[in-house]
């Protein structure tokens, strides 16, 4: 059975959950690429300040080796450790780890930062790494991840020259708590100031978004009514003529909206419903008044003219969008359930469930209303005539639904023509249309 959700509680409710959800992916993507953006611009900023470090060590050291005084070794360190004090650290971090090595293989542990807990690992994996000789003296660097720590391994040429085999050197700079704190501030700053903005936005969209929604509900209740207005002047118009009152199809619909709900009919069905029950006889109007206010019985050639009003009604329903599905009842409702109705002799489950409802409505209004050519039927006698023709005109299983509800029907509505009538019929069609965002559905 389909569901009849309220737009207002998808615009109040559903709506802001599917925003937020919305807001939330936006924000958690964003919030990605500036977590991988904020955390290169710090790394980048590392990278330039130990590069920095590494160039001034490479001036020195090479200063060092050509005034020929020290080993390579000692050369580095106290390349290292100048100026005199100022070792290799920085506030961004420091070098751990410093190999030297030669292009025959050769390789001298030239600096080790013995207080920096992870030293092993650290050199367990730079001295698996595969060597590579830099041509030139640009510095070549790049971030490890060692054991989940992002280090900066430099690769450069410390001495090149014709009487001096080449001298080569792998570091390997820590970041400090202060430089990945500095990330992480970072980083959660751009996620605060992406979220408030993302949500922010989502905040500033909401009501705009209900408003609109209000507005097209205003708009859609207003060509609602508009339609629903027509079936009325449409149904009045052929009672009229047929000498009747418009309260016959305000009775008849109430009655077959009562039935189908008794039996569970889905929404859609019952807007179908509720169009076919006003406009059940529009086809009359195609009928010659000779014919159509005869107060005798029809004749034969009679009789037959008057069964196309069933096809008048057809072409008249046809030319509109929103009418066509009441076709089921305008051209069904005279069919019987053994086949012996028309224009088509449908029998059984071939006859529209809107048109097998409809009929026993139709019949139970006639019944139990006065005519010019006769009383209304008791309530009794009436349903003894519909239990009668139950499997013959009528739908077995749907006149035993009806007899659970019929009684209530006949002291309520039967023989009425009030104000009151008309004023139930709107409460049944607003109940399967809509009448403002409290009652429209989606």
């Amino acid at each position: 059975m389909e569901k009849n959700r309220p737009l207002k509680k998808f615009v109040y409710h559903i709506l802001i959950r599917r925003l937020t959800l919305a807001a939330l992916i936006i924000a958690g993507v964003v919030s990605f690429i500036a977590y991988d953006h904020s955390k290169d611009m710090v790394i980048d900023t590392v990278i330039k300040v130990s590069q920095l470090k590494i160039s001034m060590v490479r001036a020195q050291f090479r200063q060092l080796m050509k005034q020929g005084k020290l080993e390579t070794k000692q050369a580095l360190l106290e390349a290292i450790n100048y100026p005199p004090g100022s070792n290799i650290r920085i506030r961004e971090g420091r070098y751990v780890y410093a190999m030297i090595y030669n292009n025959q293989g050769h390789h001298i542990e030239a600096y080790e930062d013995h207080n920096y807990a992870p030293l092993n690992t650290v050199k367990q994996y730079i001295n698996n790494m595969p060597a590579s000789y830099p041509t030139t003296d640009k510095l070549e660097y790049s971030v490890i991840d060692i054991a989940g720590q992002p280090y900066i391994y430099t690769n450069t040429r410390l001495i090149a020259g014709a009487k001096q085999s080449p001298i080569y050197l792998h570091a390997v700079f820590a970041l400090s708590d202060y430089a990945i704190e500095l990330v992480r501030k970072q980083i959660m700053e751009t996620i605060f100031y992406v979220f408030t903005i993302v949500f922010s936005t989502t905040l500033l969209l909401y009501p705009v978004i209900t408003h609109l929604a209000g507005k097209l509900s205003d708009f859609s209740t207003s060509l609602l009514n508009a339609n629903l207005e027509m079936l009325e002047v449409l149904g009045a118009t052929i009672a009229k003529r047929d000498s009747d009152t418009d309260a016959h199809n305000y009775r008849v619909t109430i009655y077959a909206v009562a039935l189908a709900e008794a039996i569970g009919l889905e929404k859609k069905a019952m807007k179908s419903l509720i169009k076919g029950s006003f406009l059940h006889d529009v086809g009359k109007i195609g009928i010659r008044d000779n014919i159509l206010l005869k107060p005798g019985k029809l004749d034969q050639d009679e009789f037959s003219t008057m069964k196309d009003h069933v096809n008048h009604g057809l072409d008249i329903i046809h030319n509109s969008d929103w009418l066509q599905d009441a076709e089921d009842v305008v051209g069904a409702h005279h069919e019987k359930y053994n086949g012996q109705g028309y224009p088509q002799g449908l029998a059984a489950d071939a006859i529209p469930l809107n048109a097998r409802i409809f009929a026993i409505a139709d019949v139970f209004d006639a019944l139990t209303s006065r005519r010019p050519y006769k009383q209304p039927f008791s309530f009794e006698q009436t349903m003894q005539i519909i239990q009668q023709e139950k499997g013959t005109h009528f739908d077995p299983e749907l006149v035993d639904k009806f007899s659970l509800i019929a009684n209530k029907l006949y002291s309520e509505f039967s023989g009425r023509d009030d104000g009151g009538l008309k004023d139930q019929l709107h409460i049944v069609t607003n109940r399967y249309f809509h009448s403002g965002i409290n009652t429209l559905s989606y």
